[in-house]
């Protein structure tokens, strides 16, 4: 068997109380005998694992690496950054080599592709922004903001039709500028919070004309595309944490980009819980203070459809996800805020879920890779790289890419079961 080791899945997520406990465990998350070789899924298949180039004048690839790959399914490129101060563009179907632009940081950021103009912007630790061209990795223009870059930018354009990139750095401070020139709109700075961060810090959103955005002291902004005004007084949500808590806890950073969906704003504080905020005003319409220690949120939807075993109807589906290294995975309803499911916290850290062939692709940073139903959070499959994952994966269609902490990129095939020879729904 390959060094892509199957998962023991259904151990690995079993309810347990704290990490320590699950690591007191290690005989039933690590079991002789694999549940999988009794009750396999073989959902996922590796296409591809493609070990990265390591600079020399830096040594060592042994960094966790938390860049997300961007895709661009026309031309069927994938652009990835590395610890080893490095965006690449790799071929989608082997993971071959494109070019390779040198940075003077690490590049933590996932990358965003206009397929419009051909390019692509990434953020770096150096405190560069930058904007290469796609097909030779030339660059165009490098803005230097004075503190890392680790979240993907959002591109749109403003009601004058200019092109305006958005974008955050790690010191509380939003930027937008011409997308084509690099020319500064307008920016915000705020005074950070003292000390360290959970979690980096959080990106933007673009919805319409407004730009949302959260900052380590717990607030949450929204602006106006064109001008950068405030579009609502920031919402502080450290306020919902009570004086024991306060006294107890430092940290009250919003580390998670904000999830826009329709006239809500999903937001996450790490000690007070998720939050649903009107998007026009910035009012709460729910929280959810148990989902501590969130550090990102995503988004699952599944239409009507019908059941192709039961040849009934299925309502459509929508869900919150949430995800903490500490209270573990949370699936909400998006209108309520109600607990559909939720899944334990598995060893280490957990990415953000990538939606794939109708399952929930999630990444830990050491218990490997895994395929999860979205309506119940059960597990389907699962890999295991031998180095853990520090980002999470991209998904197009039924491929997926991600990019391990041993610095190698896997190409990822997912391939759905079926009943009586028709695909069936996760």
């Amino acid at each position: 068997m390959s060094p892509l080791r199957r998962l023991a899945l259904a151990a690995l997520l079993v309810a347990t109380p704290s990490l320590s406990a699950c690591a007191k465990k290690e005989n039933v998350v690590n079991p002789v005998e694999p549940m999988w070789r009794h009750h396999p899924s073989w959902a996922m298949n590796v296409v591809f694992h493609e070990p990265l180039a390591t600079d020399p004048d830096l040594g060592l690839k042994t960094g966790t690496e938390r860049s997300v790959p961007a895709i661009d399914p026309q031309h069927r490129r994938i652009f990835v950054g590395t610890s080893d101060h490095a965006m690449y563009a790799l071929r989608a179907t082997d993971g071959s080599a494109i070019w390779r632009f040198q940075t003077a940081g690490a590049v933590n950021s996932e990358g965003l592709y206009d397929d419009e103009r051909d390019v692509l912007y990434f953020g770096s630790d150096d405190d560069g922004l930058y904007s290469v061209r796609a097909s030779d990795g030339s660059l165009r223009f490098r803005y230097r903001t004075g503190a890392e870059v680790q979240r993907r930018p959002a591109l749109s354009r403003s009601v004058k039709g200019k092109r305006v990139l958005v974008f955050c750095n790690a010191a509380d401070s939003v930027f937008a500028l011409d997308a084509d020139t690099g020319a500064t709109l307008w920016k915000r700075v705020r005074q950070p919070a003292q000390g360290l961060e959970i979690e980096g810090h959080a990106g933007v959103a673009v919805s319409g004309d407004r730009v949302y955005t959260g900052f380590s002291t717990g607030l949450v902004a929204a602006y106006d595309l064109e001008t950068g005004a405030d579009k609502w007084p920031a919402v502080d949500l450290a306020a919902a944490a009570s004086s024991a808590t306060e006294e107890q806890q430092q940290f009250f950073d919003v580390d998670t980009t904000p999830l826009v969906k329709g006239d809500h704003v999903f937001v996450a504080n790490v000690t007070t819980g998720v939050f649903a905020l009107d998007a026009t005003g910035g009012g709460q319409q729910w929280r959810r203070p148990e989902a501590t220690g969130v550090s990102w949120l995503s988004y699952w939807s599944e239409p009507a459809h019908v059941d192709a075993r039961k040849g009934t109807e299925v309502a459509a589906h929508e869900l919150v996800l949430a995800g903490s290294g500490t209270s573990g995975i949370w699936a909400l309803d998006p209108k309520t805020g109600a607990v559909k499911w939720r899944k334990p916290a598995p060893l280490g850290a957990v990415s953000y879920p990538v939606t794939i062939a109708g399952a929930l692709m999630v990444t830990t940073s050491r218990a490997g890779l895994y395929l999860l139903e979205p309506e119940q959070g059960d597990v389907l499959d699962g890999i295991e790289s031998g180095n853990g994952f520090g980002g999470g994966a991209a998904a197009y269609e039924n491929r997926a890419f991600v990019l391990t902490n041993g610095g190698v990129l896997l190409g990822i095939e997912v391939v759905p079961p079926t009943y009586n020879g028709t695909p069936k729904s996760w």
